[in-house]
C-alpha cells in the first residue's frame, strides 16, 4: 500500500477552542464529548435551518443545507460509489478533554479539540458563530454561561497558530490544511518498528459482521479504519481511497495482539427526543506485532478522525505510543 495513495485530496483541519465560563460550569465527568456535541448541534440547526419543525429528509435543501452536510448528511444523487451507505459518517470530530474535572471556575477554559474533514473545513465561521451562541445560551450541567475566548490552529508538528480571538471577533483562517504528505515525519518515527502499541482514551465500539468486539483485534480496527477513512475522503474530500481494499483486510488478519490491557465502559446519553443513545466501549492499551509498515498512513490518519461508533462525540479516540 503506498503512501501516495492518501493523497491528494484528504485534507483536515485541526482546531483547538477555549470557552471560558463567565459563572462557575459544572460539566459530567465522562460524558464531555457528547455534552459539547449536543449542545453544538442544537444551535448549529437553529442557526441556520429554515424550518425547524420539517424533518431533514423531506427538507428540499437536505444536499446543500450547512446542518444536514454536517450533522446529518445524506448520500447525495450523483454518488457513484457507497450510495448504499445511509449512515454516512459526520466531517468532524470533537476531541473532548480528558481530564476527570467536573467544575470550571469563571476564567477557568475548557478546552477541546476539533477536527474538520474536507469540505467542513469551510463552514469554520458557522462553528465559530454557533459556539459562540452555546457559550452565550449556557453549556454544561447547570447552563452556564461561557465566552468563545480563543481558537487555534495546530500542525502536525504541534506548532499553533491563532485562528480567533473573542476580543478582537477577527477570523484568520489557516493558510494550510493538514494532509498525509504533512503526517510524513510522524510515520517516519515508527519506521520498520514491528511492534506498535496504541492506547484508546475514549470509549471504542468496533463491529464485526453487525457483532460487537470487546477485544480489539487489529484487523477488526483496520477494517473500520479503512472504511472510515474511505467514506470521509469520498464523499467530503473528492476521492475516495485507492487501495486493494481485500488484500489490506488479508494483511491485516496477519497481525497479532501480544498484550491487551482494556477494559469495557458503558456510558450513554440522552438525545433530544428522550432517546437514550448507546456511547460504550472499551479503553486501554493494546500492543501489536507483525508487518505494520501498510498500515501506518490509516492508524497515523486515525489519531486525528477517530474510528468505530460515536467519533463524532469523542468516541473511537487513540493515539498510538512513540517507540521507546
Amino acid at each position: 500500500m503506498k503512501q501516495e495513495n492518501y493523497e491528494p485530496r484528504f485534507a483536515f483541519a485541526h482546531y483547538r477552542f477555549h470557552l471560558t465560563p463567565l459563572e462557575p460550569l459544572e460539566m459530567p465527568a465522562a460524558n464531555k464529548g457528547s455534552t459539547i456535541r449536543g449542545g453544538f448541534g442544537t444551535v448549529f440547526r437553529r442557526l441556520v435551518c429554515i424550518d425547524l419543525t420539517l424533518d431533514c429528509a423531506a427538507c428540499d435543501l437536505r444536499y446543500t443545507c450547512p446542518y444536514t452536510r454536517v450533522f446529518n448528511p445524506f448520500v447525495p444523487p450523483e454518488a457513484e460509489r457507497l450510495s448504499k451507505n445511509q449512515n454516512l459518517p459526520r466531517p468532524f470530530i470533537i476531541k473532548p478533554p480528558l481530564e476527570w474535572t467536573t467544575s470550571y471556575r469563571p476564567g477557568e477554559p475548557l478546552v477541546f479539540d476539533f477536527v474538520a474533514i474536507g469540505e467542513a473545513i469551510h463552514y469554520l465561521p458557522y462553528f465559530i458563530v454557533a459556539f459562540r451562541e452555546l457559550g452565550a445560551g449556557g453549556l454544561g450541567v447547570n447552563r452556564a454561561r461561557c465566552e468563545l475566548s480563543s481558537i487555534a490552529a495546530l500542525s502536525s508538528g504541534g506548532e499553533v497558530t491563532a485562528v480567533y480571538d473573542g476580543k478582537e471577533g477577527i477570523v484568520r483562517p489557516p493558510h494550510d490544511n493538514l494532509t498525509w504528505q504533512a503526517l510524513s515525519a510522524r510515520s517516519a518515527m515508527f519506521s520498520g518498528q514491528r511492534e506498535i502499541t496504541l492506547r484508546f482514551l475514549t470509549p471504542t465500539t468496533l463491529k464485526l459482521e453487525g457483532e460487537v468486539v470487546t477485544v480489539p483485534q487489529f484487523h477488526v480496527l483496520i477494517k473500520r479504519l479503512r472504511d472510515r477513512i474511505n467514506a470521509l475522503s469520498y464523499f467530503y474530500c473528492g476521492s475516495a481511497l485507492d487501495v486493494d481494499f481485500k488484500e489490506l483486510g488479508a494483511q491485516a488478519e496477519k497481525i497479532k495482539e501480544v498484550a491487551v490491557h482494556s477494559r469495557w465502559i458503558d456510558r450513554g446519553r440522552r438525545t433530544r427526543r428522550g432517546d437514550r443513545q448507546d456511547l460504550s466501549g472499551f479503553v486501554g492499551e493494546v500492543t501489536y506485532r507483525g508487518e505494520l509498515a501498510p498500515f501506518l498512513p490509516l492508524l497515523i490518519l486515525g489519531e486525528y478522525v477517530h474510528v468505530g461508533k460515536n467519533a463524532a462525540f469523542g468516541n473511537g479516540w487513540y493515539r498510538l505510543e512513540e517507540p521507546r
